[in-house]
């Protein structure tokens, strides 16, 4: 349990779940800025070159945040929906830059 009552499943930015062979998803439902820009960061420093990685979020800053984040790390930010809320990216690991 993190402060303020929040409970995971599993620990802080850790892939909840496998969509195919290389996409992995990130749930940060309930998680306020900079907890979902820091933890996409470690998640796709993590990945290898060409995986894709699905963020879901319900902190509307990453509506502007995420993009940022993908453009100053040079990786491909696929797509972007919203369903009451919640806020699902979907990046690809294009070219890693390494700690920014």
């Amino acid at each position: 349990m993190l402060e303020g009552g929040i409970q995971t499943a599993l620990p802080l930015g850790k892939y909840v779940g496998l969509m195919g062979p290389e996409r992995k998803i990130l749930n940060l439902l309930g998680f306020f800025c900079p907890i979902p820009i820091n933890e996409t960061r470690i998640a796709l420093s993590e990945l290898s070159d060409g995986d894709v990685i699905e963020v879901v979020c319900d902190d509307r800053e990453t509506l502007r945040d995420i993009p940022l984040l993908c453009k100053r790390l040079n990786v491909s930010l696929i797509s972007i929906e919203e369903d009451s809320g919640e806020f699902t990216f979907l990046i690809k690991n294009s070219a890693f830059m390494g700690d920014i």
